[in-house]
Order: structure tokens, then sequence, then C-alpha cells
């Protein structure tokens, strides 16, 4: 099953330009098709692609995180023929951050690149202290993996299964809360102590690094 992602487009501190291009800035906070609902992700037309933007507004460590297979390659070649551009009224250079860009392909149209912020995050506002990503997103930010210990009471009844859990990751990337969902009571301990020693990239939003809510599965099969 293909996860589905509920995102809102807005154009925030910039906009993309197309290269080579000289488009000005639409103006800050401005909602793109503001009547219509919320795009999905799980529509077999649109790829979502995870981007780091440098200071000098160019996409790098493209990564196609959801989508048909088969548009991965023409969703990061679309992408990499934009960049971020500041509005005109902003001065400097833009933060370095991660975002997801989504793009939607069009029968006899070029294809459609918009930021995809999450529902409920808007650049107009101070960012959150802390955000909830789903777990398909943060696979691609970690770093580092400790599989569990078995524990020896569930291994001697032959016990096996999932353990899900809510997991609280800090700006420095480490797992510091983790709470079991569901699962064997046997199996909770030894899950939780494995994934408070995984390691993620720091999550990026507007070029801060934020604490991150999301959710994980542990597996014990014999």
């Amino acid at each position: 099953m293909t996860p589905c992602f509920a995102l809102r487009f807005l154009l925030a501190f910039g906009t993309l330009v197309m290269l080579p291009g000289n488009v000005v800035a639409g103006a800050p906070c401005e909602a793109v098709n503001p009547t219509s609902g919320p795009p999905d992700a799980s529509t077999n037309n649109t790829v979502l692609v995870q981007v780091r933007i440098d200071k000098s507004g160019v996409f790098r460590d493209m990564k196609v995180v959801n989508g048909a297979p088969e548009l991965s390659v023409a969703a990061i070649k679309a992408v990499k023929r934009w960049k971020y551009k500041l509005a005109s009224w902003a001065t400097g250079s833009p933060n370095e951050r991660q975002t997801l860009l989504a793009v939607t392909f069009v029968k006899g149209a070029a294809p459609k690149v918009q930021e995809a912020m999450p529902a409920g995050v808007s650049s107009c506002i101070p960012a959150p202290s802390r955000v909830r990503v789903s777990q398909i997103v943060m696979q691609w930010s970690l770093i580092r993996r400790v599989d569990p210990v078995y524990p020896p009471d569930a291994r001697a009844k032959h016990l096996e299964g999932t353990v899900v859990m809510k997991i609280t990751i800090d700006k420095e990337g480490s797992v510091y809360k983790a709470e079991a969902v569901s699962g064997a009571p046997e199996l909770v301990p030894a899950a939780i102590e494995a994934v408070k020693q995984w390691k993620y990239q720091p999550y990026l939003l507007n070029g801060e690094a934020i604490e991150v809510e999301s959710t994980v599965e542990i597996s014990f099969t014999l």
C-alpha cells in the first residue's frame, strides 16, 4: 500500500525558478489553489522528492520518497531544472534547509514542481519547536540503526511479532523518547532499548534544526 501524504502547497519567502529564467517571486504565504483540497501524493501522477536547498538556492541530495517508481527518474530530472529564489523584498541568501518538492505530471504539459509544506506548518509564522514526520520520510534520514537483542524468554516461547513505537528525535538526531503503541509486552523493552540507539540526520525546517515526532516498527522473527 502506498502511504498517503496530505500536503498543503505554499509559496513562502521565495519561489521556484526554472533555469534559465527570471521570474519575479510571488507574495509571501500566497496559497496555490487555496479553494481546492490538499493534494494527495498517493495519486499515481505525483512524486515527492526530498531535497536540500543550499545557500545559493540549488537543490542537492535529491531522493524520491513517495510516488510511482516509473516516474522517479523523470521527477529528479524535472527538479534539476529548477532552483529556489528569494522573494524580491528579501535580503541575503536563502538559508540552507531540507524540504519536500511535489512533482506533478500532467498529460501534454511540463511537470509541475511545487514546494510541499506539511499540513498545518506555515512559513508565515515562527517555526514550531517540533513537527510530526511520517516514518517513510524519516527512514531516508536514518544514519545508524541498531537491531534489538531477542529476549531469551520470548525466544524460548517462540514468540514473534512487531512492536510499533512513537518516538521523539532531538535536534541532534538522537532518539531520546520511545513509547510502545502496540506489540507483545515481552518484546517491548528490547525494541525500546534498540531504537534509543538509532541516529538520524538533524531535521531542518527553514534552515533550523527542530525536534521530530515519528513512528517506527521493530519486527521480531525467529
